[in-house]
């Protein structure tokens, strides 16, 4: 857990956005998808993720969130997501999501509520940004609840390779703390277009390694 603590401090003082905070211009969007493939000892596993957002007014931004596993468990959530601060040094937004989560093949209610911090800064010649999400869950009907931790930074380099860093933690009310740390490369395909590649390291009790294939869509 030290580790983890000490990376997201790293985050939190990094300098001047764009993240989780920053909504979709109105019509326009972003769209995401990924496969991870981890190893845990002798057991494989794998998780699929799909995650859009397009922007409906300068305001508000609507957007889906999917996640299957192959334990045989995930979530779909719908979520609306607003401003609450938009300055020249950082930005603030919270979201609201609905939908279900499942385990083979039974689905119960979920709901989850988001709060983003988001600012841009400058390294030299190329610009970063640095999103933070903190986020509350309750699945099963309200029955289980989950608090989450995630940061991202990374660097602007249009047409060239772009390093990033993902931490997401995890804490279920009366559960085990977990956390992930993925360094990861956005290799351009085109001017709307990047692929992620990505190496996660994840202890959840259990550690493993996983491989992370992505793909980022601007529209």
């Amino acid at each position: 857990m030290k580790p983890v603590c000490a990376v997201c401090l790293a985050l939190a003082l990094a300098q001047p956005a764009a993240g989780g905070a920053w909504l979709e211009p109105p019509g326009r969007g972003f769209a995401s998808a990924s496969a991870t493939y981890r190893q845990t000892g002798g057991e494989a596993a794998q998780e699929l993720s799909f995650y859009g957002a397009i922007g409906l007014t300068s305001e508000l931004s609507l957007g889906i969130d999917l996640n299957r596993n192959s334990a045989g468990s995930g979530h779909a959530l719908i979520f609306a997501r607003l401003p609450l601060h938009t300055g020249s040094r950082y930005r603030l937004a919270a979201e609201a999501g609905f939908g279900g989560n499942h385990y083979h093949g039974g689905w119960q209610m979920m709901q989850k509520t988001t709060l983003s911090y988001g600012r841009n800064f400058e390294t030299g010649q190329n610009t970063g940004w640095l999103a933070v999400d903190a986020a509350y869950e309750l699945r099963n009907h309200g029955l289980e609840a989950t608090w989450k931790l995630d940061a991202a930074i990374g660097l602007n380099r249009p047409g060239k390779m772009a390093p990033m860093l993902q931490v997401e933690t995890s804490k279920p009310v009366g559960g085990r703390f977990s956390y992930a740390l993925t360094p990861a490369l956005r290799v351009p395909l085109d001017s709307s277009r990047e692929l992620i590649l990505g190496l996660e390291y994840r202890n959840t009790g259990r550690r493993s390694l996983g491989l992370e294939l992505g793909v980022w869509q601007r529209f």
